[in-house]
């Protein structure tokens, strides 16, 4: 689609809204089969759902805990492995493994069958080498397991904690080697703590992750105690350690925990003095790009196109297996394609050349469910549909820290975003866009997470943010526009309060995806309703994250929220803590805390510090929310770490909407060509999915390491 900087005329919306209604139509008859057609028995065995555990909205969940289980006493290794041990060019199996391997816990798992490959695809340029390295769970310390409801062990095998939660203690498994067939210990994380984050001449790992920055501001001590066992030591309580060693992939988004010593130190100045300088080192860890550079997942990459494809080939040495003791993953090799644009993806896809595409991983979505099962004799592409967990569908939010004083100002104002919120028919872009999916929302976390679903005072709460600003109420958007000053003239057109004009652009990047361009277009035509000026304006991705932070950028709208499984996991939505969400400035001020950052540069613009930052406002909303995560980072009873996330939803309530959504939990899209095994359904899974967020890794905590094909012979 064309994009322009200027609105559609009146006369071109509505046709084009005629037409969006009309595939609606189509499409929501096609959900309602899908949503009845996705009992399939192909993934087999019961729910991994612990006993007492609900869904969203329902019961409480009590006691939920993942017991690790123990390893069988053979192994089993793929014919390919166990050819290159007959001819001496791999140590047998069991020397390959640690010496309690993992054993992925899934009720839906069934034995498998060794061979075969699996073609993904992208018209993502990121996504040509990155989503491999978001779907693959092996650098973790900890797992998440039956959707976050618990916690698991990774390359840790046990963990534990002082009574006062000031210490941590963690017993990585004895024998684990990357890819390379060398040895796995904590001078691995010691590297990347000693060498990487805490060298201030190395930018790109420098800033102190706000993981290991206790509620005091102050920077977490990190001690090998020996090859297996490390030692956290915060100044005060960090009851959150163990869950945040289960958040994201680690070595991709999120902190990275540790790096491959042994291979990286040659490109480190401090043990190599021919080098000057870590550009070579930030390339070469990079092992979406670089074969080089040894893994723990349980694919490695082997050759790298630049936006064109990855493949990437079994790991020797990846330390899971399954219950009958195969060591994982099943599938030879895993093939993603790029494409240039999401229509040539799609019509590879269509014509079956696609095995797997999971949720945001694919250009489809809900309003190709039609043509999806009209083809699916070609294709071969079962459609599922899982949760989303999204707490919002398509976002939208100001730039809180907007360079230009006067949008500053106005954007600051409740009363202003309250009145956009109010503005925002959602109704009719659920009914367009979501197909009459998802629930109607200001914009929330996720509704999948704890602080929620923990009483019936959780459940309000996520009600009363749900609704605070939901309401399609014109009349409403008016009169509070009208009570800061931003009034109409006689045109209509409503200015700022010093009567100078008001333009509201609605950025994205270029060319964007149909899902944000759709519902940007309905809003935009909403608040013109309402006599604000709004444009689309599409921007160029580079330099996009950049500006942002520097607060050149005036809105997001490209988007969505959906972190959990609980808020304090990842709450860069709930507090501002760094630059690429609603307060970008004072997000990066938060993030140098404890740094000398923090008290440099006083004399110097804010926006033109390096990095660009600023102090909240005393007494305002932000520095509110700051005080109650601070405190929640160091509260050890997990009752009253809720009840402060409540404390701090009440300031969105309040003083909100600090961003704006449409929907929640829509469902997403999981396309799975017949013959692919160990694929979970909906109903296998303790909350029915959890598509979106990144902080739950999916499909990477469900383990695509044991997907296989029944017919591998067909699939090489």
């Amino acid at each position: 689609m064309q994009l322009q900087e200027v609105p559609m005329d009146t006369k071109e919306a509505i046709s084009r809204r005629q037409f969006l209604r009309m595939s609606a139509v189509a499409a929501s008859t096609m959900l309602a089969a899908c949503n009845g057609a996705s009992t399939s028995s192909q993934g087999g065995g019961a729910t991994d759902t612990p006993a007492g555990a609900g869904t969203a909205g329902n019961a409480p969940i009590a006691g939920a805990t993942a017991v690790a289980l123990a390893a069988p006493s053979t192994f089993n290794e793929a014919p390919t492995l166990a050819a290159l041990v007959k001819a001496g060019k791999l140590p047998p199996v069991a020397q390959r493994l640690p010496q309690h391997p993992y054993v992925v816990p899934h009720k839906w798992l069934t034995p498998g069958k060794y061979g075969g490959s699996m073609q993904w695809s992208t018209a993502n340029t990121w996504g040509v080498s990155h989503f491999m390295q978001e779907s693959m769970y092996g650098h973790s310390p900890l797992r998440f397991l039956q959707d976050g409801l618990a916690l698991g062990p990774g390359l840790a095998e046990r963990w534990e904690s002082t009574p006062d939660a000031r210490q941590w203690t963690f017993h990585f498994r004895q024998g684990l080697k990357w890819s390379d067939g060398q040895p796995f210990t904590t001078a691995d994380i010691m590297y990347w703590w000693d060498d990487m984050v805490n060298n201030h001449e190395y930018t790109d790992e420098a800033n102190l992750p706000d993981d290991f920055r206790s509620g005091t501001g102050k920077a977490a001590q990190f001690k090998a105690i020996d090859e297996q066992t490390l030692q956290i030591t915060y100044d005060v309580a960090a009851p959150l350690v163990a869950d945040l060693a289960a958040c994201w992939v680690k070595c991709g988004i999120g902190p990275r925990w540790l790096a491959p010593k042994h291979y990286l130190q040659q490109f480190h100045p401090k043990y190599n003095k021919d080098v000057k300088d870590y550009k070579a080192h930030t390339l070469k860890m990079d092992f979406t790009t670089n074969p080089d550079c040894p893994v723990l997942t349980g694919w490695r990459m082997i050759q790298y196109k630049e936006g064109q494809q990855t493949i990437w080939e079994r790991n020797p040495y990846y330390w899971c297996v399954d219950k009958a003791g195969n060591q994982l993953p099943y599938l030879d090799r895993v093939v993603v394609a790029g494409y240039q644009d999401q229509q040539a993806e799609k019509v590879n896809i269509f014509a079956g050349k696609v095995d797997y595409v999971h949720g945001g991983f694919g250009s489809v979505g809900l309003q190709d469910i039609e043509e999806l099962k009209r083809a699916q004799s070609q294709s071969k592409l079962e459609v599922l549909l899982w949760d989303s967990g999204s707490g919002t569908g398509s976002i939208f939010f100001l730039n809180y820290d907007y360079k230009d004083e006067k949008l500053r100002t106005l954007f600051r104002e409740p009363k202003f975003r309250k009145a956009i919120s109010f503005a925002f028919n959602r109704a009719q872009v659920q009914r367009v866009v979501y197909f009459n999916t998802g629930e109607l929302t200001t914009g929330t976390y996720s509704p999948k997470s704890i602080e929620y679903l923990i009483n019936d005072q959780g459940k309000q709460v996520y009600k009363q943010w749900r609704d605070s600003a939901v309401a399609y109420d014109p009349t409403m958007a008016k009169k509070l526009l009208d009570e800061i000053g931003v009034k109409a003239g006689a045109d209509g057109v409503r200015t700022m309060p010093d009567g100078s004009p008001l333009k509201i652009e609605l950025d994205f990047q270029a060319p964007g995806d149909p899902e944000h361009i759709h519902k940007n277009e309905f809003l935009a035509a909403d608040l013109k309703a309402v006599g604000i000026n709004a444009i689309l304006n599409p921007l160029p991705p580079t330099g996009f994250a950049t500006q942002w932070a520097a607060g050149a950028i005036m809105s997001k709208t490209d988007w969505e929220a959906s972190d959990g499984p609980n808020h304090l996991d990842n709450p860069t939505w709930l507090v501002p803590m760094e630059s690429t969400r609603w307060a970008p400035l004072e997000g990066m001020f938060y993030s140098v805390r404890g740094t000398p950052k923090e008290t440099a540069e006083k004399d110097v613009n804010p926006y033109e510090r390096q990095p660009p930052r600023l102090e909240a406002t005393p007494g305002g909303p932000i520095e509110q929310m700051w005080k109650l995560y601070d405190q929640a980072k160091l509260e050890p009873d997990a009752m009253k770490r809720n009840k402060l996330v409540w404390d701090i939803i009440k300031i969105h309530v309040d003083s909100g909407p600090f961003y704006m959504g449409v929907v929640a939990n829509n469902p997403k899209i999981v396309l799975v060509k017949a013959g692919l095994k160990n694929v979970p359904r909906r109903e296998d899974l303790a909350l029915n999915g959890y598509v979106n967020t990144w902080i739950h890794p999916t499909p990477s905590a469900y383990d695509p390491e044991a997907y296989y094909w029944e017919n591998p012979e067909q699939h090489v």
